[in-house]
């Protein structure tokens, strides 16, 4: 592999390369790699890589480069990038997608799309996917294969070893009592088992990733004097160190009343996570945000919503720059935006039963991507120190 000191030419310095060519959008830098051979080499080596997704991703959080990677459809499944501004203006329709129209999207991080398959066998089938620069690779079998009763999958990145992670959690059945863990390295192109933490899953919804750590809502069965209860909480799986934590909810959502749910969303403006609390029957909806991230005295009720006319409470799947909501409405599945003040909505003709939306950031991640024999060996000798570490 070419050497960070070596990538740079002596009249082109490293400090000017990266100033220009790491503010280019991916579509830019194709071109540039047209232009010679050392070019092509420079963008594709790894150190540019990681600095131009580190680049990319401080841009994104300005309101003028926000992106959203939305997927709907109603018989055919569509994938296109909006900008967030005002319009919800398209920036870019995604026609590379190495998958048909049964899949999942599990996440997005740093460009990469992991998708999740269930429809030609019992085994989970993932896919990471970079739809900017047309790269997919399949993902080795999980190391457990059977049909789980609930299942729960998380995406995200490992910053200390410049890997990308995904972790699933599966429940064999009803009455079993503990979950079972397995956890994905892209580096090492291999998965390995874990030991599962105490805590139940609470629902099948993916995870959500903020500050290299995957987050979903668990519970766990309370005994008091024969009377069972279930206290709910946030579990995540930190993905630089390998090991769970656990996050208290508010007190008012450690014990929700019958017909009630919550679920976690990012809230990418503290760079911290929400929870959305839904009242019986989804007549109203509640927002709780995390001010200070892993600080369980910062939870604070931002907003209290009422559903929209006649129809039950739309889904929240996220927050735009502004402040504003995105949501999915309930009955005719339109995407649409809400300001949670005014309640003032915008409609942008986006509608059907499979609609999904994220945050994105442009990448050049799995362009430098090659899976050898090398690697074959790598994943036999993890999964062996992965299983004796388990035993």
């Amino acid at each position: 592999m070419m050497s960070k000191q070596a990538m740079f030419p002596y009249y082109f310095p490293e400090e000017i390369f990266l100033e220009i060519f790491c503010k280019l959008p991916v579509k830019s830098l194709g071109k540039c790699m047209c232009v010679s051979k050392a070019w092509n080499s420079l963008i594709k080596n790894p150190y540019f890589i990681s600095s131009h997704v580190s680049h990319q991703s401080k841009l994104r959080r300005t309101k003028d480069n926000n992106l959203f990677f939305v997927m709907t459809g109603r018989h055919e499944v569509e994938y296109s990038l909006h900008s967030d501004d005002q319009e919800f203006r398209k920036y870019a329709q995604l026609e590379y997608m190495p998958f048909d129209n049964h899949h999942s999207i599990v996440g997005a991080c740093n460009g990469l799309l992991c998708l999740m398959d269930f429809q030609f066998s019992f085994d989970s089938i993932f896919i990471l996917c970079n739809p900017i620069i047309r790269k997919s690779i399949t993902l080795p079998k999980p190391c457990l294969s059977s049909l789980p009763y609930k299942i729960s999958v998380g995406f995200g990145f490992d910053s200390a070893q410049n890997d990308y992670k995904l972790l699933k959690i599966t429940k064999k059945g009803v009455l079993d009592k503990y979950v079972e863990v397995e956890l994905y390295s892209l580096k090492r192109n291999c998965w390995k088992i874990l030991a599962p933490p105490k805590y139940d899953l609470y629902s099948d919804d993916f995870m959500v990733y903020v500050n290299e750590t995957v987050h979903w809502i668990a519970y766990e069965r309370v005994n008091n004097e024969g009377s069972y209860s279930c206290k709910l909480l946030i579990l995540g799986f930190d993905m630089r160190d390998d090991v769970f934590k656990e996050i208290m909810l508010p007190e008012r959502l450690r014990n929700l009343p019958h017909q009630s749910e919550i679920y976690v969303i990012p809230y990418d403006e503290l760079s911290s996570i929400a929870v959305i609390e839904l009242g019986s029957l989804h007549a109203e909806c509640d927002i709780w945000v995390m001010k200070k991230y892993g600080v369980v005295e910062t939870w604070t009720k931002m907003y209290s919503l009422g559903k929209l006319g006649t129809e039950p409470m739309p889904r929240v799947l996220g927050f735009r720059k502004n402040g504003d909501l995105m949501l999915r409405t309930y009955n005719n599945l339109r995407l649409i935006s809400r300001d949670p003040e005014s309640n003032e909505i915008d409609y942008f003709g986006i509608q059907g039963r499979r609609t999904y939306v994220c945050n994105y950031t442009e990448s050049l991640v799995l362009l430098d991507r090659v899976i050898d024999d090398a690697m074959t060996e790598n994943r036999a000798n993890y999964a062996g120190n992965a299983n004796r570490s388990t035993e």
